[in-house]
């Protein structure tokens, strides 16, 4: 047992930090018991001998026992086994005999039968019974690993599931689990990114350098209102500042975040945290400094937790984004604002536009036809009018706050005075659902709660006017309200569903609980009702939801934080992921029904999805004209021509001109570039295609931004940059990007965003590609699979950074091979080992088992040429294997490759 009770001692102060707090139901031990039992606990630890501690722990047993024995059945019964549990340690740490121990152990046997209501208190009396099995039956690291999961595994979703992953993060270690470590602090970033205790604990017995962190708390403003973090400020882009009155010079401090709010006005919001615990929380001496933050009281200063887990000195500023996480690195606040800072990473105003629609729940009221007809007692002028302060997706993502804002007071005051006019009307509930919207959207907006409190007297009016069309809009606010007051998530959000009908509920209803699930960052929840609707029908109402879910840019960063930080080996681990996401290639390919659309020529024929496909993959390029009569397009559109600083002309690609070189290089001629306008000035188009020579077919997209097309599909800056649909040959959907940018690629630079975008779409191109090209070597069509192996692009002169090349040349020699066309074989697998050593070993011989196959395969090869030394050595090569690389999308191109080779290593034989 040395190995856990050692742990048990360093997390001791853990003990009763979660301790619970039960209720006092029928039958239950009074809470005054439990107090002075408590009490009492307190009292022997601080006795002033070891001989009267040892006496006071054995008085607290036997006053325990005797509390149990006068209420045997009390629910709350484990609370008092709790503290006689934490006497016996204490005395068995004192006096370290068999009876003390036999003690201790009956008790944790007592109170490991807790149930999960307790599990916090538990846990360590269950891994105590834990250790004794084990060191029992003489377990080695293995099955103390294994034990370790498990128990990790069994005290998921319960109050001791925090409490479990800070005692296993001790073990895990001492028993070289680092596998099982990874996970456990993977664990502790998605599930408690906002439990300051686990954070700072963590910081206390891990040291780390840098935290990520979900800023949570429940503040007073100076007025008096009361703002929750993180669901009030979810959708914007906030900076928090703690700050001293008595600090130096500290108008110069500040004003390098006013001048933020200056340059980059409506997208960021300051909060201020005042350490000096003023009465008026530091407003006078805010707007005496020009300075319009929102004042919050920090009870406690410098003292509270907040402060020392989230600041840990002043002024400093921390930026949390529109997930309400923090990135937070030990810096102040004139270092923050160097090279590397906070406005590296902030939010494109679009970006955080989508986010608050989705939020405020705008896509309830497109409810898709399935509401009861309009009885006609409300005038069709006027539900029109509150309707058009609603803008569609995509243009509600262009609006600025101040506009958003301005629709929803117009939207709000429209409803309450034709409410008030038409009260007795069975289409009330209509403009019910229309003000609880734009109630959410002015409390969103204008981080003034008294508008959801008045979404909240609306939504529980609808509902108790059983009213059909109403409730997923009403539920969905009266759930926004409960996560804010902090209700469990997973309770709150299954009420939501319960409420709407359960089994039977509408897939709106799921939706709801997907975007009502990321204002309190519950990841897993998230995925859950995600799954569901993504995989249930959904029509156009809900497309503004199925394509954010799906977008690969808003996944990658759902819960997490907008990092910076400066160069080094975690930075450009963040930069290579982000490379990649557009690309999205580790999701499962896109498939369905082939896509539909009705679209017109520049000549103003029809020109119809999918049949424009013409058999050929596609790439649908969706541009918007430049505005008024302005014939250049964004350097990220079409690229642009300017000189370096020695005046040498240069020439940037925009991704158009990428796109038609992708379409030129293809060996076989089997892409094609479509370029959509969503316009319907034919005469327009044809003058930008001739004014910069597109060299493209070009097709119209009627009603532009309004067509339904571009709902669909989550077309969302086609003004910025082009949005792409790869289609396959059928007309079935490959990939697709929105045009959103990840900020920190965008602060990379053009060409950092065009290379990123570029190899999203070559990246998709190969893997189509790829797919195809195996699909003939397993259906055994052999000379097919040479010639789709030999492509899609020549050869790159070294091996391209994604590593297709090396399962393309694999491929390749094992068609040769079934073709018995040995000397390509040889040449295709030599070339097939060094690509992939180029990419996975630096170009250095690689003794990994994939280098194992291919020279096993190179055997084989070399056999059927009678060169039999070589094989020999090629055999001696495979034998020498010692590493994996792990399990990639390239690995598993070339296991399925592999099952192929059998076959013709079987015939060659």
């Amino acid at each position: 047992m040395k190995l856990l009770l050692a742990s048990l001692i360093v997390f001791f102060s853990l003990a009763t930090i979660r301790s619970g707090v039960a209720g006092e139901p029928g039958g239950a031990i009074p809470e005054k018991e439990i107090v002075a039992l408590r009490v009492e606990l307190g009292e022997a630890a601080s006795a002033s001998s070891s001989t009267r501690k040892r006496r006071a722990y054995k008085n607290l047993a036997r006053d325990g026992e005797s509390l149990l024995e006068k209420f045997p059945s009390a629910p709350n019964r484990f609370r008092v086994l709790e503290i006689i549990f934490q006497g016996h340690k204490s005395l068995l740490a004192l006096e370290n005999s068999d009876r003390n121990r036999q003690a201790l152990l009956e008790t944790s046997r007592l109170l490991a039968g807790a149930p999960d209501e307790f599990a916090d208190l538990r846990l360590e009396a269950d891994m105590l019974i834990s250790e004794r099995d084990l060191s029992d039956k003489n377990a080695d690291v293995a099955e103390r690993t294994a034990v370790l999961a498990e128990l990790l595994q069994r005290y998921r979703d319960t109050p001791g599931e925090a409490k479990s992953l800070m005692m296993a993060s001790l073990i895990a270690p001492k028993l070289e689990a680092f596998d099982l470590e990874k996970q456990i602090f993977r664990a502790m970033d998605e599930r408690f990114a906002g439990d300051y205790d686990l954070i700072e604990w963590r910081r206390k017995h891990h040291g780390y350098a840098h935290e990520r962190v979900l800023f949570t708390g429940t503040f007073k403003r100076a007025d008096g209102a009361v703002l929750s973090f993180p669901v009030d400020a979810v959708g914007h882009t906030s900076v928090m500042v703690f700050w001293s009155a008595r600090t130096p010079d500290l108008g110069a401090k500040l004003a390098d975040i006013k001048d933020l709010q200056t340059r980059f006005p409506g997208q960021l919001d300051v909060f201020s945290f005042n350490v000096d615990q003023l009465a008026d929380a530091g407003e006078q001496q805010l707007r005496s400094m020009g300075l319009d933050w929102t004042p919050l009281h920090l009870p406690g200063g410098r003292e509270s937790q907040l402060y020392r887990v989230v600041a840990k000195q002043d002024p400093i500023a921390v930026r949390v984004n529109a997930h309400g996480h923090a990135f937070l690195p030990s810096s102040l606040i004139d270092e923050l604002l160097k090279e590397v800072s906070m406005e590296q990473n902030f939010d494109d105003p679009r970006y955080l536009a989508q986010l608050q629609s989705l939020l405020i729940g705008e896509f309830l009221l497109d409810t898709g036809g399935v509401d009861p007809p309009v009885s006609g007692s409300l005038p069709a002028e006027a539900i029109a009018a509150v309707r058009a302060c609603f803008v569609e997706v995509p243009r509600r993502y262009r609006l600025g706050r101040a506009e958003a804002l301005s629709n929803y007071r117009k939207a709000e005051g429209l409803c309450r005075e034709l409410m008030a006019e038409h009260s007795g009307s069975a289409d009330r509930w209509r403009l019910q659902r229309y003000r609880i919207i734009a109630l959410l959207g002015l409390w969103r907006l204008s981080f003034e709660p008294q508008y959801l409190a008045s979404a909240v007297a609306e939504s529980k009016s609808l509902i108790e006017g059983g009213a059909l069309g109403g409730g997923v809009v009403a539920r969905f606010c009266l759930a926004s309200d409960a996560l804010r007051a902090g209700g469990a998530p997973k309770q709150v959000l299954s009420q939501l569903i319960a409420a709407s009908g359960g089994e039977d509920a509408p897939i709106q209803a799921y939706a709801a609980a997907a975007i009502l699930a990321m204002n309190v960052s519950a990841g897993e929840l998230h995925a859950e009702y995600r799954e569901r609707l993504l995989s249930a029908e959904s029509g156009p109402g809900l497309w503004p939801v199925v394509t954010f879910l799906q977008d690969q840019n808003h996944r990658f960063r759902l819960f997490k934080a907008n990092y910076y930080m400066p160069a080094s080996l975690a930075r450009r681990i963040v930069r290579a992921d982000l490379r990649s996401n557009a690309a999205d290639l580790d999701s499962q390919p896109a498939s369905g029904l082939p896509l539909e659309a009705k679209l017109i020529s520049l000549d103003r024929a029809p020109l119809n999805l999918p049949g424009a496909t013409a058999g050929k993959l596609t790439l649908l390029m969706f541009v918007e004209p430049p505005a008024g009569d302005e014939m250049e397009w964004p350097t990220l559109i079409n690229g642009a021509v300017g000189e370096d600083s020695r005046g040498k002309k240069i020439e940037t690609l925009g991704v158009m001109q990428q796109a038609f070189q992708l379409e030129q290089r293809h060996v076989h001629q089997e892409i094609q570039v479509i370029a959509l306008f969503l316009s319907d000035d034919a005469d327009r188009v044809k003058a930008l295609m001739e004014h910069h020579a597109w060299p493209c077919a070009a097709a119209l997209v009627p009603g532009g931004l309004a067509n339904p097309l571009v709902r669909q599909l989550g077309v969302l800056s086609a003004d910025r940059v082009p949005n792409i649909a790869l289609l396959r040959p059928d007309g079935t959907l490959a990939w697709k990007l929105s045009g959103l940018v990840h900020p920190q690629v965008r602060s990379e630079g053009i060409s950092e965003t065009l290379n990123v975008i570029t190899r999203g779409m070559k990246s998709n191109v190969d893997r189509y590609e790829m797919e195809r090209s195996v699909r003939a070597l397993e259906q055994g069509d052999h000379a097919e699979a040479v010639r789709l192996f030999s492509g899609p692009f020549p050869a790159p002169e070294r091996p391209n950074p994604d590593g297709w090349w090396a399962p393309r040349l694999h491929g390749r020699a094992v068609a040769h091979m079934q073709l018995k066309d040995w000397e390509s074989a040889l040449a295709d697998i030599d070339a097939a080992i060094t690509a992939h050593e180029w990419v996975f070993n630096r170009k250095k011989p690689c003794v990994c088992h994939r280098v194992a196959e291919l020279s096993s395969s190179r055997a084989t090869i070399l056999d059927q040429l009678g060169k039999t030394a070589e094989a020999e050595e090629a055999r001696e090569r495979a034998k020498a294997a010692k590493t994996s690389h792990g399990a990639s999308r390239y690995g598993d191109l070339h296991d399925r490759i592999q099952a192929v080779t059998g076959e013709a290593e079987r015939k060659a034989d």
